[in-house]
């Protein structure tokens, strides 16, 4: 028997199935959603000899478990059913759990004829989605049912339709919309001038039969995904952290405790995109590159020719050099970068102090000052405090917070205020070129990615 009811779950309930009525054409009853994610809400508040209960659910039908085509990768997820369909409950995913590691495995759960919810099976290899997420994989098959829901901790749940997030609870507070700031408004425009600064500065060392708008536009989106993963890294760590991305040339207002200097990010992106489009060049009969030219899957492991063993010789580093990065965080303080993203140290300390109290909390990717709302200082911690002020001090100066939640903030100066983003959205996606310059086109390595996933 439920403990009590909530209305947080029921919020979540009905954001997820207008959401997946108006995208997908239909959704379980909202009674049934309310059940699953009143649920997983209360399991996510107890623990099982001491341990927290993390879990993900799938929910499919378990007589369309089979349906798809028959052709599928030998390693793709499959279901598991057991001999008997247990009950959907806070008891029983408490047991089930320990089981059913989120990074192994998931819950198969549907409902009955009277709307009643049973786990009826388990789904193995399902979580190829976060190999995907940290560059560990090319692409990852469908994910199985028609939504996936993750506690991801204490009142924590997250909703995926596939790799989409489509609502979270976080805490009691109902998270509807992320904000896609990596890849559109003032965020995206500075990465896009670093960028360009560092293409400028080593023009001459640009593959002579490719062009320089297509160099950056694959690697800008390379760039763009790599500090997505960063990002997504450290909040699987649970410990907190950030990123400060500096165009200074001194440590002004900080102290850096481990100083050193590691530049493999960046090298290593280029030389992933530079061997992509290298190969597409030396592939037999393969046209040069514009926008009907089919690519080569950058991570793809066919060995065809030196491109392709070069191409995952490349992937491998760059997920090194990301992982490298993001354990950097786990010191208290936050991993220093300049933007070209050198790090330049760790466990920093900010020691700005100025009469900053006001800040603007913007509301959409693009900062539109109309919809923007006041906020203070006051309502955040030490580590957001702190790198507020920085940002605020050193204008062109970028910051990214991860709490021990996990949430994840975004800061810049814009004029003379100083913006802040919340609910970032940095589940990995590919985006349309739009959001990198005026008339590009979606790449046809990310048209083929793509339609690999869907």
């Amino acid at each position: 028997m439920m403990e009590r009811t909530t209305h947080y779950p029921a919020h979540l309930a009905k954001l997820v199935a207008t959401r997946l009525r108006s995208q997908h054409g239909g959704a379980p009853p909202e009674a049934v959603l309310t059940r699953l994610l009143e649920t997983l809400y209360f399991a996510s508040l107890k623990t099982d000899e001491g341990r927290p209960i993390l879990c993900t659910v799938n929910y499919v039908d378990p007589d369309e478990r089979h349906v798809g085509g028959a052709r599928r990768p030998a390693d793709c997820w499959s279901h598991v059913p057991f001999e008997r369909p247990l009950p959907f409950d806070v008891r029983t995913l408490a047991k089930l759990a320990r089981a059913a590691d989120p990074a192994v495995s998931s819950l198969a759960v549907y409902r009955d004829k009277k709307n009643k919810l049973y786990i009826w099976g388990m789904v193995d290899q399902e979580p190829r989605h976060s190999e995907f997420i940290t560059l560990s994989a090319a692409s990852t098959p469908a994910r199985p049912g028609l939504f996936q829901a993750t506690i991801t901790g204490v009142g924590n749940i997250s909703v995926f339709q596939n790799d989409t997030l489509i609502g979270s609870l976080e805490q009691n507070t109902l998270v509807e919309e992320y904000h896609d700031v990596l890849w559109a408004g003032p965020v995206h425009d500075l990465l896009v001038s670093y960028l360009r600064n560092y293409l400028e500065d080593t023009a001459g060392r640009r593959p002579e039969h490719v062009a320089p708008e297509v160099l950056q536009a694959e690697l800008l989106m390379r760039w763009i995904n790599a500090i997505c993963r960063t990002l997504m890294n450290i909040q699987r760590y649970r410990h907190g952290g950030g990123l400060l991305i500096t165009p200074q040339q001194n440590l002004d207002g900080l102290n850096v405790k481990y100083k050193i200097r590691y530049d493999r990010l960046l090298k290593s992106l280029r030389g992933m995109v530079e061997s992509q489009l290298l190969g597409q060049l030396a592939t037999p009969g393969r046209p040069k590159h514009d926008e009907t030219t089919e690519a080569i899957l950058p991570y793809a492991i066919e060995g065809e020719n030196v491109y392709d063993r070069e191409l995952v010789a490349r992937m491998k580093e760059v997920l090194g050099a990301v992982r490298f990065i993001a354990s950097l965080s786990c010191v208290d303080g936050f991993v220093l970068l300049d933007r070209r993203m050198v790090v330049h140290g760790f466990g920093v300390e900010v020691r700005t102090d100025n009469h900053l109290s006001d800040i603007s909390i913007a509301r959409d990717s693009h900062a539109n000052p109309k919809l923007m709302r006041p906020g203070e200082l006051t309502q955040f911690g030490t580590r957001h405090r702190a790198m507020m002020r920085y940002c605020f001090d050193k204008p062109g100066s970028l910051g990214f917070v991860v709490s021990q939640d996990g949430d994840i903030r975004a800061m810049t100066r814009i004029a003379d205020q100083l913006v802040l983003w919340e609910n970032i959205d940095v589940q990995l996606a590919y985006r349309p070129a739009s959001g990198f310059a005026p008339g590009q086109q979606l790449s046809p390595m990310l048209r083929r990615v793509n339609a690999r996933v869907a």
